[in-house]
C-alpha cells in the first residue's frame, strides 16, 4: 500500500514553488494553459481562491469569491500572503468538522486541503509553462507534478470534477465504458456510463472497458486538465470512445 498523501504538506510545497515562480515571471507573460490569461491574471485567480477557501473553512458555509484589486506589492508576495492565511485556516479547523464544498462528496473541512493542493499543482504547471520555451513546455510541466500527487489528481478529477461538470450541463463524453491506467503508479480506474442525467459509475482498482487509456500519472492528470496534448496517451480498444472522452470536459 502506498503511503497516504499529506495534502497540507504537499500544498505548502507546491505553493512555495508557485510563489517563487510568480515573483520571477513577467506579469504580462502569456499563460499557455489558460488562453487569454497573463501571469498577473493567474496570480489573481489563485490568491482570490485562497481567500475564498479560507472564508469557507472559517465560516463552514458557502461564500462568494472575493473581488480583488490589483496589488501594489509583487504578485509572488501577495499570493504567498493569501496562501499563508489559508494555511492558518486549515490548521484551525478539524478536518471532520462540517463544512460546505461544491462537490458531490461529504461536506467536511478535510475536502479543502486536497482541493487547494491540486489547484496549486495544476497552476504551478501553468506558471512553469509560461516561463518555458515552446518546445520545452510539455516536459517542464510534467516535471512539476510528482507521480503520487498526479495519481491523486486523476482520482479527484473522476470523483469530484467529472460529476460536477455533469451537474453544470457541460457533460463529459463518457459514451462507452472507459478504463484509465497510470503506468508508473499502478493506479487504475473504470468509468461506466449510466442513464442520461446520472454521473458515470466510477470503480477504482481496475482499468477495463471499450477503450483503455494508459500513460504516466502526470500525463493523465495534465491531459485531463487540458495542459498536455492527448496524443501522449496510449489507447487500447475503441479509439472513437477514447477520443470522445478526451475531447470532452472532465474539468472546468
Amino acid at each position: 500500500m502506498p503511503e497516504p498523501i499529506d495534502h497540507l504538506a504537499e500544498f505548502e510545497r507546491a505553493a512555495a514553488n508557485l510563489a517563487v515562480a510568480l515573483g520571477r515571471l513577467d506579469p504580462e507573460a502569456v499563460v499557455p494553459g489558460c488562453p487569454g490569461w497573463t501571469v498577473a491574471d493567474l496570480a489573481l485567480h489563485l490568491g482570490s481562491g485562497q481567500r475564498w477557501a479560507a472564508s469557507i473553512l472559517l465560516s463552514g458555509t458557502r461564500q462568494k469569491v472575493p473581488d480583488v484589486l490589483r496589488t501594489t506589492i509583487s504578485w509572488g508576495d501577495w499570493y504567498a500572503g493569501a496562501t499563508a492565511a489559508l494555511m492558518a485556516a486549515i490548521r484551525a479547523i478539524d478536518p471532520d468538522e462540517p463544512c460546505w464544498n461544491f462537490a458531490p462528496v461529504e461536506q467536511r473541512a478535510g475536502f479543502w486541503p486536497r482541493r487547494r493542493m491540486h489547484e496549486t499543482v495544476i497552476h504551478l504547471v501553468d506558471a512553469v509553462q509560461a516561463g518555458a520555451a515552446p518546445d520545452r513546455r510539455s516536459a517542464s510541466g510534467l516535471a512539476a507534478v510528482p507521480a503520487a500527487i498526479a495519481a491523486d489528481g486523476v482520482d479527484e478529477v473522476f470523483g469530484v470534477f467529472l460529476p460536477r461538470m455533469l451537474a453544470r450541463g457541460a457533460r463529459p463524453a463518457v459514451t462507452g465504458q472507459v478504463g484509465v491506467r497510470a503506468t508508473d503508479t499502478g493506479d487504475e480506474w473504470t468509468m461506466t456510463p449510466l442513464p442520461e442525467g446520472d454521473r458515470p459509475q466510477l470503480e477504482r482498482g481496475k482499468a477495463v472497458g471499450e477503450a483503455v487509456l494508459s500513460g504516466t500519472a502526470a500525463q493523465l492528470d495534465l491531459c485531463l486538465w487540458k495542459r498536455l496534448p492527448v496524443d501522449v496517451l496510449e489507447v487500447d480498444g475503441d479509439r472513437s470512445v477514447a477520443a470522445a472522452f478526451l475531447a470532452g470536459r472532465a474539468t472546468p
